[in-house]
């Protein structure tokens, strides 16, 4: 096995809903059931979700989520956590073959996402006002938005200045929106670190400029919702 260990990051307390937390349970078995042919992982969860994870491994770690309130919270908060060999990796991506995948850049993320896709563009004028909304509009045309269906970041200098903007307009968007701040959950982790990126010529790997799909999948949202129509249908 690499010495590499990927890092599951997981929450029932994150999930929109039950029927949707069934799904993701799901695929992270799945998920877990392939990674763990070529690779060392482990799960770190909090005390709600323990009991449904359990089986999966014996390597779980426990922390304190009551603060999470983004489905991103769990991945920031763990950055300056991860040991030199651990990386961040999604519940919904499926590890067929062996990674092509380098440990030392100043960021490691899955792939270059569109910054016009809708799931960035829709939900950006409702941020009006916000100082999240002035520094991506100042920002102009960013060239990509990096996916972190795998997640690494050793800058210090870049997890530092990220991290402490991250938390800035949180707490703003979290006063202001209390009733559904997680819309804004793209917008405030992928696109501002895309921001970052545009602005500062930081080094990185992407996961998928050297994996094709025969390697790993990283399951579309569209996808995860057929499933979740699947199992609704069996109810």
């Amino acid at each position: 096995m690499s010495n590499i260990t990927f890092v599951y990051c997981f929450s029932k307390k994150l999930s929109a809903n039950e029927e949707q937390y069934a799904v993701i349970l799901e695929l992270l078995g799945e998920s877990i059931n392939l990674l763990s042919q070529q690779f060392n992982y482990k799960i770190i969860t909090d005390e709600y979700t323990y009991d449904d994870v359990s089986k999966f491994t014996d390597n779980i770690e426990i922390v304190d989520t009551d603060s999470f309130v983004f489905i991103d919270d769990f991945k920031v908060y763990l950055l300056p956590k991860l040991l030199e060999n651990e990386i961040i990796v999604d519940p919904d991506i499926f590890i067929k073959r062996k990674l092509d995948i380098r440990l030392h850049p100043s960021l490691i993320f899955d792939y270059k996402d569109s910054p016009n896709n809708d799931w960035y563009t829709e939900n950006l004028d409702k941020l009006k006002g916000t100082a999240l909304y002035s520094r991506i509009k100042s920002a102009g045309e960013i060239p990509f938005v990096p996916n972190i269906g795998f997640f690494k970041m050793d800058n210090l200098e870049l997890r530092r200045e990220f991290c402490e903007d991250y938390y800035e307009y949180r707490s703003e968007i979290v006063e202001k929106f209390k009733d559904d701040p997680n819309q804004f959950n793209l917008l405030l982790c992928q696109y501002l670190l895309g921001v970052f990126l545009h602005e500062k010529n930081y080094p990185y790997f992407s996961v998928r400029s050297v994996n094709t799909g025969k390697v790993y999948v990283h399951l579309a949202g569209p996808q995860k919702y057929e499933k979740l129509n699947r199992q609704k249908s069996v109810i």
